[in-house]
């Protein structure tokens, strides 16, 4: 499980694969974008903003990752409009932006699967039609949570605050589903380095401003909040 690399101040160069566009029209959808190399990048520079734990001891020995090692992930898309499905085969799952989608995971054809339900911010219409398709589909034994919802608007600003504010940080979320079955919200920022938000060669500047563990909602709920 790789949660433990999640820990506030670890840097990491990594360009998040492309959202999945498509038809608007509420299918569950298999996932098709590949994993792309989320490597590690050291700490940041701003004391304030790194994990106590790091501090104190050999960051490689904390963390468990050499400098410029790879995070081995699976990816899971954001279909605007479906919902995106990969199956959780051996690799823990990555997924984002989160701005308000539900993440499940559940059994369906049989394989244990990770679902992204796409809604879109402002657009009602395409969200009912998407949960509605969803809920008729939702697995038996579907547990899942929405990862936006962990994070505070006071608790982003003072993390984006000791990167050096709005103009040097800004904020995503992002959903890690363990193989066993946890969810975890990340959040991430996009970090200016030297006036750069991207590494010379194209890759983005990405620094950990923390990760929660959040209790999995059940399929009652899950299915209340798909029909609200």
């Amino acid at each position: 499980m790789i949660e433990q690399y999640f820990r506030a101040g670890v840097r990491y160069l990594w360009n998040k694969p492309p959202d999945a566009m498509g038809p608007t029209n509420g299918a569950i959808v298999a996932s098709v974008g590949a994993a792309t190399n989320l490597t590690y990048d050291g700490l940041d520079g701003h004391r304030a903003a790194i994990a106590p734990a790091l501090l104190v001891g050999h960051v490689n020995a904390v963390l468990g990752l050499a400098m410029n090692a790879n995070v081995p992930h699976a990816w899971l898309d954001y279909a605007p409009g479906r919902t995106a499905r990969v199956q959780i085969v051996g690799n823990d799952v990555l997924t984002g932006y989160m701005s308000g989608c539900l993440i499940v995971r559940g059994t369906h054809g049989g394989a244990m699967s990770a679902f992204h339900v796409g809604t879109i911010t402002g657009n009602a219409a395409v969200n009912r039609t998407v949960k509605q398709n969803f809920a008729q589909n939702l697995p038996a034994n579907a547990t899942g949570f929405n990862p936006a919802g962990a994070w505070t608007l006071g608790e982003i600003a003072a993390i984006r605050a000791n990167l050096g504010g709005a103009g040097l940080a800004t904020e995503r979320i992002f959903t890690l589903v363990t193989a066993a079955g946890t969810f975890h919200s990340i959040l991430l920022f996009n970090v200016n380095q030297a006036g750069q938000w991207n590494n010379p060669a194209g890759r983005r500047y990405w620094c950990v401003g923390g990760i929660k563990l959040v209790p999995a909602l059940n399929r009652i709920r899950l299915m209340a909040s798909l029909l609200s």
